[in-house]
């Protein structure tokens, strides 16, 4: 799986809420932890834009640093997949 134009447009696309509920189940996958995750999404509009400044293969870099399994459960999520 691939973190493509439109896996970024369709993660930006997201209301708050459901970019909240995102991230969290991303986290989880990740293996962080979810004080830390509570304190990085108080800003949401500044997390959009900071991917929205990624390029695609920035992205794919900054997950695939979770490892291979991780980085694909991460991306199945992203995708709508559930892990």
């Amino acid at each position: 799986m691939e973190f493509d134009n439109n896996t970024l447009r369709n993660l930006l696309s997201l209301d708050d809420e459901s970019f909240k509920k995102l991230i969290r189940q991303i986290s989880a996958a990740a293996g962080a932890d979810p004080n830390k995750t509570e304190a990085f999404m108080s800003d949401v509009p500044a997390i959009k834009n900071m991917l929205a400044n990624l390029s695609p293969k920035e992205a794919e870099k900054l997950l695939n640093a979770a490892g291979k399994d991780k980085s694909e459960d991460i991306l199945r999520i992203i995708k709508g997949g559930g892990k």
